[in-house]
């Protein structure tokens, strides 16, 4: 225990919390979800499906587990472990996080109800407009500096539109009238819910509003008449709730992992404590999706993610100790006031990579639909980095992970920012541990981004620091250790020159963990502190191979000498004075081989800055950069140099870079590097075909030396150089040199050849390059001769190749059958005894051979000798046979006509084995068919190996045929067809496929299994999964709103999943689905309409367009309303708004009144009751006026009486 002395917060802080376990199992499966599902339920789990985008990884919970405990299960750990299939499992634990603000303000009022659409780009309608000063200054403000330009980028026309951001927080409140119009649900999910909707629950006090905090910073809608402006107001927002319950492996690497082709820029404005004696990071899983989201995310060009430096400052907390904000995947962001000063709760450290204004009160969304004054922490900060970067993604989509960050490092800004440790490293960056590179510019940021270039591949150089004797780190001393490096110069792939991050791996035991400080010095000198003193961290565990990152030396060049300093200051709480030990440490260096951008680093980005006073140097006089020549130089960046030793770059502003070696994509020009052409990564010149080699994507073409996307016609990509190679003549597309797939026009394919095409009856003849008639016995052939027929003519038989017009001896004919290739009559070998025959058997012979007599078609040796061994010569005396024979007819061995079991007889001789090309049977050698090179029975189908067939046709052994070109799924090698890999359709060897099997996709010429969860669906032409619309389980390929199936909750209609049943529909509970409502009914139930279309009334359950007869319709209740008593139809309920009246009654000035009330025709009743005369154009009237007719008098149109009375009076005088 330590003890309790004055600084008693240290000591509560150091009381180790004990870890709590869960029920849940992360478990990594070698296998398909039917084997993940039976290997949960074998040991009483329940699997709860992949964890995010991590493929292969399954969240396993055990129900007879109990949910939180202060011992882990090792029973069941053990037991499942033993599964061939499981690779990897871990039970979990409850991290502690943090969320990084720092006071809570108060509401200022409730967020009405806008109805004001956005018009104009700066000017807006929302009531805290003015106060938004991180934004833009108010007229009376005061020392405000409104650096990073937001403004500037709106007025580019750049609001966020089409970038989806992700909140990753405890929840967002997606019905706030700020941020409902631009909610995506397609980007949010509720992690500790485990459902789609990350709407905050608020058990005690509103507690859970910080991600609808984060929220508003970045995605409030604008123009709205509502609380506030959010800086990408026109971004897609969501929210993924995982903070409002416990926090494990499985719940981080889930939310960090969440849709990453479908999100951009996930925000995660937490971490461990800020307490200054905590050192976490990422566990296994976490780390894992983080990798995984920037190499695989926003198809291929990397998940960008924004986290908060930390609010640990006035616990003297250092933000290296954070491993989420110390990762390279991570840009981290720190807060500085409108003023330019730091806030005390701010940490620093060397992985900062910028700040953004939020170090003071703001004005953002609060719970409940409120908009709330806050007094930020560094989560404020974040959300509005993440903001700015959607609109920097909004300028140019195709941005990699690696590209924001280079665009961040180039344009932040120092200016008017204070802190003490303010200085320029080797490359001329600007850079401190309280803000980095400086303020984000969000205008500069998007300009740059317009006309951006990729950069270069990431390289990763490791290097192990060979422990010295003396490693002991005493109290009060330093100790120091220098590695010399090449930044892995021998090895390409992992070659760095130029510098982004660099982490230092080190092992420390110490007995007080907060009194060590460390400092990394790079060849350049530029001083990173990768470690302050921690006040309150008593902690005795050291460091154990903890990673501590720096942005400090990025674009100088890894190559020189680096220096780790450790000092331990001997601290007032430390009861002993025994010396720390540095176990090991390594240096690992990110970066790239080649420059990553041709222009200079000030060209466009640090025009602007104005030196401060401690910028101005005097005459210099330090060491030169070894690339300077003897001339000298004014500084010691190889930027500074008078002339340069070896090579030099040269800038648009005239500044130059000497350089060891034109770096890829330049070429040397009398020491000058010039720019390859845009696709050449090596070249000898300028042009577009001389390059060498070709940037990534792109592939050299053999004889025109150009760099092109894809091999055009007639070449085929030779993946070992990476060059596209000729196809051989006649080839269209080909595979490699001599394997075509298509030809050009007026060839065919004929194998794996492309011959020119001749009529039937005729062949190409290669050396006179003309088609000429075949031998008049084929019908088709392959050249000249009755042995080149590859069909015989009418008439013709088929014998060993030949085509004849009749069978020779030794053979018999047959007739065609199903199984005669092609209904061609063929010449079969009679048996050995015959000498000419009419079928097959021994039985069939017509005439024998000499030494043999013919007895009933049979054809028997001669025995005129009594040892079978011997033959008869001309007088009748035996002779022996040739000792290989069995029987002869002659002492020759080659007149053998039997041989013994052993051998078998070929053309007289009595062999051990038959010739190639020849198979035994019967005891004799038969010729195999024409396409083997040898065979093991008659037929094309039993080939044993292949040559070149009778044509010169090559041909490859495949299943006992030898074929001209191999089936689908197999690639050619020299004479077989070999099956490509596993799921590959089309390949050029075992492992490099060209074209994968459907739900498959290709990854470095392997196929891999597309895996499509639950919402998503195959998309065979990117290899990749589509997300379906919302609610939707499974939906139809290219259409992801037509769904298949709903998800629990949704209800299905017309091919779609709706959270509630669109208009015109109602619902059907049993059944999940919608039913419509009858035509123009816009609200229903399945009885009766409730609300008709706009222009129809309702009237009795029914939509009609008039109502009937007794009703009128109401315009305000769109309904059919009864006409008065009197009326029998009206336009209004009054007795004065009658159309017609019922039998008896007359209408009078919109009256009904019985006839024997009604005034006479031409006449009116006034108001006095009194029948007065009518206008004389009135036939009848409703006053004395030409303008109030009811009716016109005969002969006058009856428009008139609608007509105003100054027009009728200009109608009359005319």
């Amino acid at each position: 225990m330590v003890p309790v002395l004055t600084l008693w917060m240290a000591a509560v802080l150091q009381l180790s919390h004990a870890a709590i376990y869960t029920n849940d199992w992360a478990v990594k499966v070698n296998g398909n979800r039917q084997c993940v599902d039976r290997i949960a339920a074998k040991y009483g789990f329940i699997n709860m499906g992949q964890i995010g985008d991590l493929k292969g990884y399954y969240s396993f919970r055990h129900p007879e587990t109990a949910s939180r405990s202060t011992v882990s299960n090792k029973e069941v750990t053990g037991h499942i472990a033993k599964e061939d299939k499981v690779e990897w499992l871990q039970q979990q634990v409850v991290h502690r996080r943090a969320k990084r603000t720092s006071r809570g303000g108060g509401p200022i009022h409730r967020a009405g109800t806008g109805a004001e659409r956005f018009a104009e780009p700066l000017h807006f309608t929302d009531p805290e407009w003015n106060s938004l000063q991180y934004i833009h200054c108010r007229d009376d403000s005061k020392g405000c500096q409104p650096g990073m330009n937001i403004e500037g980028a709106w007025r580019m026309g750049y609001t966020g539109k089409g970038v989806v951001v992700s909140v990753l927080d405890d929840g967002i409140e997606r019905e706030h009238p700020d941020l409902e119009p631009n909610y995506d649900p397609l980007a949010s999910y509720d992690v500790n819910g485990q459902d789609q909707d990350p709407t905050p629950s608020y058990p005690d006090k509103a507690a859970n509003y910080h991600g609808t905090l984060c929220a508003g910073m970045i995605a409030a809608a604008a123009n709205n008449s509502l609380c506030t402006v959010g800086v990408s107001f026109r971004a897609r927002i969501g929210g993924v709730r995982m903070l409002a319950g416990d926090v494990t492996d499985i719940v981080e690497a889930q939310s960090l992992s969440f849709r990453p082709q479908y999100i951009d820029i996930y925000l995660a404005s937490w971490g461990p404590e800020d307490d200054g004696a905590t050192v976490e990071g990422p566990g296994y899983l976490t780390r894992l999706a983080l990798q995984n989201s920037v190499q695989t995310g926003r198809h291929g060009m990397g998940s960008v993610f924004v986290g908060a430096s930390g609010n640990g400052g006035r616990a003297g907390d250092h933000c290296s100790c954070d491993g989420y904000s110390n990762s390279i995947y991570t840009i981290s962001i720190s807060s500085t006031s409108r003023h330019g000063h730091h806030p005390d709760y701010l940490e620093q450290c060397s992985s900062t990579l910028a700040a953004a204004y939020g170090g003071e009160e703001t004005v953002t969304l609060g719970p409940q639909q409120t908009c709330r004054r806050t007094l930020s922490g560094t989560s404020l900060s974040s959300s509005v980095a993440a903001g700015i970067l959607a609109l920097m993604l909004e300028a140019n989509p195709s941005l990699t992970w690696r590209d924001v960050q280079h665009i961040i490092v180039r344009t932040s800004k120092a200016d008017h920012l204070t802190a003490p440790d303010w200085h320029r490293n080797g490359a001329g960056y600007k850079v401190s541990h309280l803000y980095g590179f400086g303020l984000l510019d969000a205008e500069g940021m998007v300009k740059e981004a317009e006309s951006w270039k990729q950069v270069p591949p990431q390289h990763e150089c490791v290097e192990d620091a060979a422990i010295q004797l003396s490693r002991l780190i005493h109290p009060g001393s330093v100790l120091t250790s220098e590695y010399e490096t090449k930044g892995c110069s021998g090895e390409a792939p992992q070659h760095v020159v130029y510098l982004e991050h660099v982490v230092v791996r080190v092992t420390i035991s110490h007995s007080r963990r907060g009194d060590l400080s460390i400092t990394l010095t790079s060849p350049s000198g530029t001083v990173s502190q990768m470690l302050a003193n921690r006040p309150l961290d008593n902690s005795t565990e050291g460091f154990q191979d903890w990673e501590f990152m720096t942005v400090h030396c990025w674009g100088e060049q890894a190559a020189g000498k680096w220096t780790l300093k450790i000092q331990d200051t001997l601290s007032y709480e430390r009861g002993e004075t025994k010396p720390g030990v540095l176990e090991k440490w390594s240096l690992v260096m990110f970066g790239t081989a080649e420059l990553p951008y041709s222009s200079a680093h000030r060209l466009r980005t640090r025009a602007a800055e104005i030196p401060a006073a401690s910028d101005v140097t005097e005459e210099y006089n330090g060491p030169c950069d070894p690339e300077c020549s003897e001339d000298g130089c004014d500084g010691p960046g190889p930027q500074q140099c008078v002339t340069c030793l070896h090579f030099f770059l040269k800038f648009k502003n005239n500044t130059r870079l000497c350089v060891s070696e034109c770096p890829a994509g330049f070429w040397g020009d009398r020491r000058r590097c010039k720019r390859c052409f845009s696709f050449c990564q090596s070249c000898t010149g300028s042009r577009s075909d001389q390059c060498t080699s070709c940037q990534p994507g792109y592939h050299l073409t053999e004889e025109t030396s150009t760099c092109s996307a894809s091999c055009g016609d007639n070449y085929y990509l030779d993946h070992d150089t990476n060059v596209c190679r000729k196809c051989s003549e006649n080839c269209l597309k080909c595979t490699s040199y001599s394997i075509c797939t298509e030809c050009k026009q007026d060839t065919s394919l004929q194998g794996n050849r492309c011959q020119p095409s001749c009529a039937p009856g005729f062949y190409h003849d290669t050396q006179e390059g003309t088609c000429k008639p075949c031998h008049t016995a084929c019908a088709t052939c392959a050249g000249a001769g009755s042995e080149a027929c590859s069909l015989c003519a009418e008439g013709f038989f088929t014998e060993e190749w030949r085509c004849v017009s009749s069978c020779s001896p030794g053979f018999y004919s047959t007739e065609p059958s199903p199984e005669n290739a092609d209904g061609q009559r063929i010449c079969r070998r009679c048996d050995a005894s015959c000498l000419t025959c009419a079928g097959p058997s021994r039985g069939n012979c017509s005439s024998c051979s000499r030494g043999h007599s013919l007895q009933d078609g049979v054809c028997v040796i001669n025995t005129a000798c009594a040892d079978a061994g011997e033959y008869p010569d001309s007088e009748g005396l035996c002779h022996p046979c040739d000792s290989t024979c069995l029987k002869c007819t002659g002492r020759r061995s080659q007149d053998c006509i039997s041989c013994a079991p052993s051998r078998v007889l070929d053309e007289g001789r009595c062999l051990e084995a038959c010739a190639k090309g020849k198979y035994p049977s019967g005891g004799r050698c038969h010729l195999c068919d024409h396409t083997c090179a040898a065979c093991v029975d008659a037929g094309p189908s039993n080939c044993t190996s292949c040559d070149t067939d009778k044509f010169g046709m090559e041909r490859y052994l495949h299943q006992g045929l030898c074929v001209e070109t191999c089936p689908e799924a197999f690639f050619h090698t020299e004479k077989t067809c070999e099956p490509c890999s596993q799921d590959c359709q089309l390949c050029s060897s075992l492992n490099r496929c060209l074209k994968c099997n459907p739900s498959f996709y290709l990854s470095d010429g392997r196929c891999v299994k597309l895996e499509c969860g639950e919402g998503e669906v195959e998309d065979p032409d990117y290899d990749d999964c589509m997300a379906c619309e919302e609610g939707c389980k499974k939906c139809v390929l290219y259409n992801p709103r037509h769904c298949l199936s709903c998800i629990d909750g949704f209800y299905n209609f017309q091919d779609g999943c709706y959270r509630n049943c669109p208009a015109k529909t109602y619902s059907v509970e049993e059944e999940m689905s919608c039913v419509p409502c009858d035509d123009n009914c816009v609200s229903c139930d399945e009885h009766e309409c409730y609300w008709c279309e706009t222009d129809l009334f309702l009237s009795d359950g029914k939509c009609v367009s008039v109502c009937p007869d007794g009703f009128y319709g109401d315009e305000d209740s769109s309904e059919c309303e009864e006409c008065h008593a009197d009326c029998d139809t009206c336009s209004g309920p009054e007795e004065d708004d009658c159309l017609s009246c019922e039998e008896g009654k007359m209408l009078e000035s919109s009256l009904c009144v019985p006839d024997d009330e009604a005034c006479p025709i031409k006449t009116f009743l006034s108001d006095d009751g009194a029948c007065e005369d009518c206008h004389p154009s009135c036939e009848s009237c409703s006053g004395h006026e030409k303008n109030q007719c009811t009716k016109c008098a005969n002969g006058l149109p009856n428009t008139f009486a609608f007509i105003p009375a100054a027009a009728v009076y200009h109608i009359f005088a005319s």
